[in-house]
């Protein structure tokens, strides 16, 4: 019964804070709090201590309503930022938006081998669902949203820029070409993000995102070993794979629910029957906190 109550306080306190975060009613930081996911384990270890305890109750409910607290003060109060470049940087400097764009394209080109692609953008619904003949193409019907583009050789970064951040419905269209083999990087914010990967191919893929849902739709692996990491805070993630594809899944956080389909726990690790075996397959890991976790196959 006591580890439902502090299971019951983080979902309350995380639901509340992603509630008024997405009506703007507060400017909440989730990047700022990801760094102190372990207070969850400390969470669970005062539960486990403290459970069968006369006065157990009162000391789960204060310590769990302290963190919480605190985790609140520090995405109130935190100014740090994300540099996009696994650094946190503060006080960053306003990006220009001279020449932002809504539409956006790189065109076609055999000189991109194996191209990287990041995309980096705030609160909104991305959606990466379609082809097209450009090497990468971006658009959002958005007039409060534009584009930013810079290619360097293999490199392609996109920045999406939001000029009020109190509008709603800030929508974003992706499309890649299917030829490549991509290696992908998307910085979200608070936002959603769908994605089918089916008919793509890529040897990365790496997610990060605040108060976001994620879901994407993979193929077969078109490597020996397709790396995919997930780094999200107060986020539910779906992830779909066809029936036979090999895929091994680490956790290095807490979820509040699972459901891995077609998976076995080996050594720690979550593995399809037919992981060890297979020429190619995905390699799968999550970091973050206060998550959920559902695996279809198709």
């Amino acid at each position: 019964m006591k580890s439902k109550i502090s299971t019951g306080i983080w979902l309350v306190f995380f639901g509340l804070i992603a509630l008024l975060d997405n009506f703007n009613i507060i400017d909440f930081n989730f990047y700022a709090i990801t760094r102190y996911w372990p207070l969850l384990i400390v969470s669970l270890g005062i539960n486990l201590i403290f459970q069968y305890k006369n006065y157990g109750t009162a000391v789960i409910i204060g310590v769990n309503v302290a963190l919480c607290v605190f985790l609140a003060f520090v995405g109130f109060t935190s100014q740090e930022k994300f540099n996009w470049m696994g650094k946190v940087v503060y006080n960053s400097t306003k990006l220009d938006t001279t020449n932002a764009k809504s539409v956006v394209h790189v065109p076609f080109s055999d000189a991109f081998n194996n191209p990287e692609f990041v995309f980096n953008i705030g609160a909104a619904t991305v959606k990466v669902d379609s082809n097209t003949t450009h090497l990468m193409e971006a658009k959002s019907d958005n007039k409060n949203l534009s584009f930013q583009l810079e290619t360097q050789k293999n490199d392609i970064e996109l920045n999406a820029v939001i000029s009020d951040k109190n509008a709603k419905d800030h929508l974003v269209f992706l499309a890649l070409n299917t030829t490549p083999t991509w290696d992908l990087t998307f910085n979200i914010g608070a936002a959603r993000f769908d994605a089918d990967f089916s008919t793509h191919k890529f040897s990365r893929l790496e997610i990060n995102s605040g108060a976001a849902a994620v879901n994407f739709k993979l193929g077969q692996p078109a490597v020996e070993e397709t790396e995919i990491e997930i780094n999200t805070a107060a986020s539910s993630c779906k992830i779909t794979l066809p029936k036979d594809a090999a895929c091994a899944i680490e956790m290095t956080t807490i979820f509040s629910s699972n459901k891995l389909e077609g998976f076995t726990k080996k050594d720690g690790i979550w593995q399809t029957d037919n992981y060890e075996a297979a020429a190619k397959k995905y390699v799968i890991n999550l970091n973050g906190a206060a998550n959920s976790l559902k695996i279809d196959r198709y």
